[in-house]
């Protein structure tokens, strides 16, 4: 509802006895939390009236400039995250997985099989009513990261047999409500649940699921239900179909007897998810019969979430992998010479392929520019420092409760390693120090290892980001270039590196500059470069520096500036 930005129509303060009536209709939606607690009586309330991206109307109430409810068609009101946050227990829960919430990021619903079941039998999901305001959780965070309705009641859910859409969301962690009131912004709290093993819990989609009989409590159901799994594919990308994670990505085994981290699909996951992403977003435009090796090198390499290598997966070769899938029943495949496979159907209805999640394709720019007016969102993935593990990235300048993102755990290992002499030259093992000691014991390991210890003795988080980092980016470049007709024009690279949405730049550009502004696409280049007509090279710095704060070190090319100051004969 609010993944894309809203227009703001009006925006005025409630009188007292507005107030009131506000308080009131708080009181009888949610009779079982003190009015005080979610509007105190000395409050500033905001009405703001606003028209979303779909052209749904909408009142917004906001607490000291704080987002806490919003109306639905019909009038009800719904908490936002923040309320959810300092009032847990206004709202029953859902919990689903923590890989799943990239991709309710993203708009996707909340579907079945990413629903941790609250009980057994007709009591797996509750007794709810159908259209029920839900909060969703995660298994290791009790803390809300969305709210939504019920598709249906809780006995049509069961009926359901685990397939179609749990819970419809109507606001998420780091959508446009989220971030109405940027002086305010919060992340998700941490509220660590109670770890379970993992063989208490079978995988998503198998029939020992649901067997369960483990119970965790949530905020509004104490003898509720649930679950973890084993952690799922890391949320590199993001989808837009439904929010279920796929069940390759959580049940299927790995196949590689070489350790793998909990954070890491294993590379018979990612070349399967590939073929499946590749079937999902192109089956219809397959044009069959089609090589198998054609296939592989234009579909589905190009749906890897990372690059695939097949020596390093248990099928070796694409044949042997094809086989299998043709086994499955996902394709047909027929020789039509000798070493010369084609695919000649394929079973878009496949059950697997219907519930698999794929990813969002990146659209066109203009829609980029509608979801955030500046920089693109992006969420990631974190560590936090507990306590356990403060002592050692204290001494690497991280402070107890920084956010450290995942790929960048492995190399303050690594250079806390190299910086003490730890690692043996020999059998390229780590010797534990004093302060390794305490984290992994008296035992040698290999990098890989001690991060894995380290990190599983860290808090896991999300955290949403905008571009406006610059570390390890590279520097923007400013030129000018002569076109036909003796006419200079400014071109800027290395634009989009810093997350800036380049609609939205050329709008301002053509509004300030009044020249004309286009996109070039050069050859072998990653990102595109801007092109604006006469010498803007001054323009283009300032509002790079001042509108997107951009630091001047990172801009080149300045010395191209005209002067400004015209001279007289």
């Amino acid at each position: 509802m609010f993944l894309k930005a809203y227009r703001l129509k009006s925006s005025a303060a409630l009188k007292g006895s507005e107030a009131k009536k506000l308080r009131a209709r708080l009181e009888l939606a949610f009779p079982h939390v003190p009015a005080e607690n979610l509007m105190p009586a000395k409050a500033n309330v905001t009405q703001l009236k606003i028209l979303t991206h779909g052209g749904q109307q909408s009142m917004v109430y906001c607490v000291d400039k704080q987002p806490m409810f919003f109306e639905l068609d019909g009038g009800q009101l719904v908490p936002t995250l923040y309320t959810l946050w300092s009032t847990p227990d206004i709202l029953p829960y859902l919990t689903t997985h923590e890989g799943v919430l990239p991709k309710l990021s993203n708009g996707a619903d909340l579907m079945l099989p990413g629903v941790v079941p609250l009980g057994v039998g007709l009591n797996m999901y509750g007794h709810f009513k159908k259209d029920q305001l839900m909060a969703v959780n995660l298994t290791n965070n009790s803390s809300a990261i969305g709210v939504g309705q019920l598709a249906r009641s809780s006995d049509e859910l069961y009926m359901c047999g685990g397939h179609g859409v749990a819970v419809k969301m109507l606001h998420m962690f780091g959508d446009k409500l989220w971030a109405h009131e940027p002086s305010l912004l919060q992340q998700i709290p941490l509220n660590k649940t109670k770890p379970l093993s993992g063989e208490d819990f079978p995988a998503l989609g198998s029939s020992d699921q649901h067997r369960q009989k483990n119970t965790k409590s949530t905020p509004s159901e104490p003898t509720a239900v649930s679950e973890p799994l084993p952690q799922a594919a890391g949320p590199d990308d993001l989808a837009s179909g439904a929010a279920a994670l796929s069940l390759e990505e959580i049940s299927e085994p790995a196949a590689d007897t070489t350790a793998v981290s909990p954070d890491e699909p294993t590379p018979e996951t990612l070349l399967k998810n590939a073929f499946l992403a590749a079937l999902k977003n192109n089956g219809k435009k397959l044009p069959l019969p089609l090589l198998t090796s054609n296939f592989y090198r234009l579909y589905v390499v190009t749906e890897a979430a990372e690059q695939i290598d097949l020596k390093k997966t248990r099928y070796k070769k694409l044949s042997n992998f094809l086989a299998e899938m043709v086994d499955q029943g996902f394709i047909v495949v027929r020789e039509e010479t000798k070493g010369v496979d084609k695919i000649i159907s394929v079973d878009l209805e496949h059950p697997e392929l219907v519930n698999f999640i794929t990813d969002v394709k990146t659209g066109d720019s203009s829609g980029a520019a509608a979801e955030t007016p500046l920089f693109h969102s992006e969420l990631k993935e974190m560590y936090i420092v507990s306590d356990v593990t403060a002592a050692f990235f204290t001494k690497m300048n991280y402070k107890r409760g920084e956010g450290i993102p995942v790929g960048q755990v492995k190399k303050i290992v690594r250079e806390y390693v190299s910086k003490h002499g730890l690692a043996d030259p020999q059998t390229k093992l780590v010797r534990p120090d004093a302060v390794l000691l305490e984290l992994c014991g008296n035992r040698q390991g290999t990098l890989s290892e001690i991060t894995s210890i380290i990190t599983s003795k860290m808090e896991h988080s999300y955290q949403m980001c905008s571009g406006k980092d610059t570390s390890g980016k590279p520097q923007i470049q400013m030129s000018l270039a002569t076109r036909s007709g003796n006419k200079k024009v400014t071109l800027v690279s290395n634009i989009e590196a810093y997350g800036i949405i380049m609609a939205e730049l050329i709008k301002l550009c053509k509004q300030g500059a009044a020249a004309s502004t286009s996109i070039v696409k050069l050859p072998h280049q990653k990102h595109e470069q801007l092109q604006v007509q006469g010498n803007q090279i001054r323009f283009i710095y300032t509002l790079l520096t001042e509108t997107y704060k951009v630091p001047p070190k990172c801009i080149l090319g300045l010395e191209l500036a005209k002067d400004g100051k015209k001279k007289r004969k």
